[in-house]
């Protein structure tokens, strides 16, 4: 507790002197506070204020009226009343001396302690109605000032209450301590409502998390706050303000209180978000030629920009209604948009929707959609439940419009309370329908003519048969070469789609590898019956952004002269002069009988004959089996086959006439997943290739077969240190007939069938093969097969089953 006593400072260089001063004033119940010398009195003037100063006159170093002129100068101890108590005499000139000095009063020694305490207790009295006064003085002072603050304080309320902003003002730790009228009357709440933090509960959730970051960074770093966030109004509907608040600081810096506003911004920021999303749906519209493909990209700009569910219809050349595009803001409700729009196409009929604005060319607007439209709208009970998941709150639907047809439409919803839709938004999509059915009719007309100047061009200069399929698998040329090879007329395809204009065009389909723009394209010969006759046809496909394009030409005269051929390789294939020649040589030689052959010769000769007979049997199997491949006969009984097992047996059977300089080994997992394929082809794939890798290793040297399982394949791998396969060649190897060797100046001979059989019995499983190599050090031969799985999801087919034998 505060000591309010007054203080009474004794200055005396005797310490007796200020017992006995101490002795006779404190009957009186004063603080007294005694120094020996002038600089202590200095020093207590200092720290406290004092009622009176009883000063000796003659102290060493500073006497009584140095100290006292000094007293005196300072402005806060001008006013302490000093008396001087002396033993000098009463002398005019000490007397004057002395009031010059700043004494009001002289005490002499022997002092009269009545006449002491009497003279101090005035001066203290008189120092306590100062105090008083003083008190008073501020306590008015005060006072005004809250008058004062008060009215401005209402001022400030009453011109805050004519803005048409919300202001507010919050303490320095951002909790909100008021709000004028234009709060209250735009959100509703009451004063009781209207708490610390009564804007969180006012913010678009959306943009509350931005907001309460943002001002947790002001009232961290003291800076002025501002930010961009959407406020609830009384009905619900979300504006958009801009939000700023200011630091109110005082004397020493520190924040006293927040002043902020929020200013309504919603109708510049509404103008400025469609042109940004005007300006990025033109952008995308006019990305490709592609309207469907676009207006898939706007369906998605507009789902969150500017409505939460958006969805494009067009009308097809047939006079039908599809759905081109739909997008949704909420990505856990797209999936119900889009079984909406697949499962129920607009009937032509509907009083509301897209089919009625495509019918009478005129927007619809539903400010705020009701569970009776809803129910209205909804054909089953099943439309009904997707569009209560879709939460339909306002919609609108917009014409898409070109040169006076109505080309389809676009339909804009909202799922948000907060955001119905009115007039202005009515305009603003009809804008963007106006740019989007452009779009739509440049590409129609683009699309006409580039397929007249297609069409066109074929006509003059192809020979062969030219097909254009539409993306929508829809014939949009057909040329007389076409019409010519196949004797399908014209007027019969085009408009149609392909696989219901040309019969057996799904098969052809499906064997058909459809090359990108700028790939290499591959021919695929294939059969048609057509007519009731038989068409060989070669027919490659390569893919645009408009659909496919079929080049075919007929191979039927080609295809008899190379089965002829064939058929003239298979019976001269029995004729082969080295086998026959070795087996006759080695014949006549143990006929002779002018010679008598030692039995090891004789065994030699007998040895060559089965050797050449096998070697004559191999020729005329591969001959006939590429026969087989060629035409088709030859079909792969698909099982799930132990791939380490097969491999075991042919390592093994290779090893009876392995040579002595070759090392033999495989490289296998225990347990491998079981592959779906024809066991006994893929034995002789696997024998075929390690035929080659010992034949082609005349030096000798290792040659190892390795396994090994990846995600759909198992791999296998016959990898040798024998004469390689140069680059230049590695796609040759598998054609017909084609060997490394062809003059055998290696002494490696063959008939060039043995990869090319490969390459055939292995694409006939879905699986693969290829070779790497350097083509000095070796070579790497890659045979990949399917597991059962990758088969079963490539063709669709039924699960490969295991073999019971």
């Amino acid at each position: 507790m505060t000591d309010r006593r007054p203080n009474i400072l004794l200055v005396d260089d005797r310490e007796e002197n200020l017992l006995a001063l101490e002795a006779i004033l404190e009957p009186l119940g004063h603080r007294l506070v005694s120094v020996t010398s002038g600089t202590a009195a200095l020093k207590e003037l200092l720290l406290d204020d004092f009622a009176c100063i009883l000063l000796d006159v003659q102290m060493p170093e500073l006497d009584g009226f140095e100290l006292a002129e000094l007293i005196k100068r300072r402005q806060r101890s001008q006013h302490i009343p000093i008396v001087f108590v002396t033993a000098l005499s009463m002398e005019a000139r000490q007397v004057y001396r002395g009031y010059s000095a700043g004494a009001v009063d002289y005490i002499f020694k022997p002092i009269d302690a009545t006449v002491l305490r009497s003279k101090v207790s005035v001066f203290v009295e008189l120092w306590e109605k100062n105090r008083q006064l003083q008190e008073q003085g501020d306590l008015l002072r005060e006072q005004e000032l809250a008058a004062l603050e008060q009215a401005s304080e209402e001022r400030y309320r009453q011109l805050a209450d004519a803005m048409p902003q919300i202001v507010w003002t919050a303490d320095p730790h951002g909790g909100a301590t008021y709000f004028n009228r234009r709060w209250f009357e735009y959100t509703g709440m009451t004063l009781e409502e209207a708490g610390p933090t009564a804007w969180h509960a006012i913010v678009h959730p959306d943009d509350l998390p931005l907001a309460v970051a943002r001002r947790e960074e002001t009232l961290r770093t003291g800076e002025t706050f501002e930010v961009e966030y959407r406020f609830k109004r009384s009905d619900g509907t979300y504006r958009w303000h801009l939000g700023r608040a200011v630091p109110m600081r005082e004397a020493d810096g520190a924040i006293a209180f927040w002043i902020g506003t929020a200013t309504d911004i919603h109708d510049r920021k509404v103008i400025e978000d469609q042109r940004t999303f005007i300006v990025a749906a033109s952008d995308a519209l006019s990305e490709s030629l592609d309207y469907r493909k676009t207006l898939a990209q706007v369906a998605d700009l507009a789902a969150g920009a500017v409505a939460d569910w958006c969805a494009v219809h067009v009308v097809e050349a047939d006079g039908s209604i599809s759905g081109v595009a739909v997008g949704h803001a909420d990505p856990a409700k797209v999936t119900f948009a889009r079984e909406l729009q697949e499962r129920y196409s607009p009937e032509p009929d509907e009083p509301t929707g897209a089919a009625a604005v495509i019918r009478t060319g005129a927007s619809e607007l539903v400010a705020e959609v009701d569970d009776e439209l809803i129910e209205r709208i909804a054909h089953d009970e099943l439309q009904l439940e997707l569009l209560r998941q879709l939460e339909l709150r306002s919609y609108m639907c917009v014409p898409l419009k070109a040169r006076n047809r109505v080309l389809g439409a676009i339909t804009f919803v909202s799922s948000d309370p907060g955001r119905l839709f009115g007039e202005d938004e009515l305009i603003f999509a009809e804008e963007l329908a106006r740019r989007a059915a452009s779009a739509i009719d440049n590409a129609r007309l683009y699309r006409e003519a580039q397929e007249r100047g297609h069409a066109g061009r074929v006509l003059a200069t192809i020979g062969d048969g030219v097909l254009l399929v539409d993306a929508d698998q829809h014939v949009r040329l057909w040329n007389p070469a076409a019409e010519r090879i196949t004797g399908l007329a014209e007027e019969d395809l085009l408009g149609h789609t392909v696989a219901t204009a040309i019969p057996g065009w799904e098969a052809i389909a499906t064997r058909l590898s459809v090359a990108r723009a700028g790939e290499a394209v591959r021919a695929e010969s294939t059969p048609i019956e057509l007519g009731g006759r038989e068409l060989w046809l070669s027919i490659s496909a390569v893919g645009f952004e408009d659909g496919t394009v079929y080049a075919f030409r007929d191979l039927t005269e080609e295809r008899a002269l190379e089965s002829m051929r064939q058929d003239l390789v298979a019976t001269v294939s029995h004729e082969l002069r080295t086998p026959l020649a070795a087996i006759y040589g080695a014949a006549l030689t143990l006929r002779r009988d002018d010679v008598e052959l030692e039995i090891e010769l004789h065994d030699k000769l007998l040895e060559v004959i089965v050797e050449e007979s096998n070697r004559l049997s191999d020729i005329v199997n591969d001959l006939l089996l590429a026969s087989q491949l060629d035409t088709g006969k030859v079909q792969a009984n698909i099982e799930l086959c132990d791939p380490r097992e097969i491999a075991q047996l042919e390592i093994d059977a290779a090893r009876v006439h392995l040579p002595e300089n070759v090392e033999l080994r495989l490289l296998a997992p225990q347990e491998l997943p079981a592959v779906a394929a024809d066991a006994g082809q893929l034995r002789q794939v696997l024998s075929n290739l390690i035929d080659n890798a010992i034949k082609y290793s005349p030096d000798g040297g290792p040659v190892s077969l390795a396994i090994a399982p990846n995600d759909r394949h198992v791999r296998f791998s016959i990898t040798d240190c024998g004469l390689g396969v140069p680059p230049a060649e590695q796609r040759r190897i598998f054609e017909k007939f084609f060997r490394l060797d062809p003059d055998m100046s290696r002494g490696i001979g063959g008939t060039g069938l043995g990869l090319y059989i490969c390459r055939e019995l292995i694409r006939r499983v879905d699986g693969r093969i290829w070779v790497e190599s350097d083509g000095a050090t070796g070579s790497t031969f890659h045979v990949e097969v399917p597991l059962e799985e990758a088969a079963v999801a490539a063709h669709g087919r039924r699960r490969p089953t295991v073999n019971a034998a």
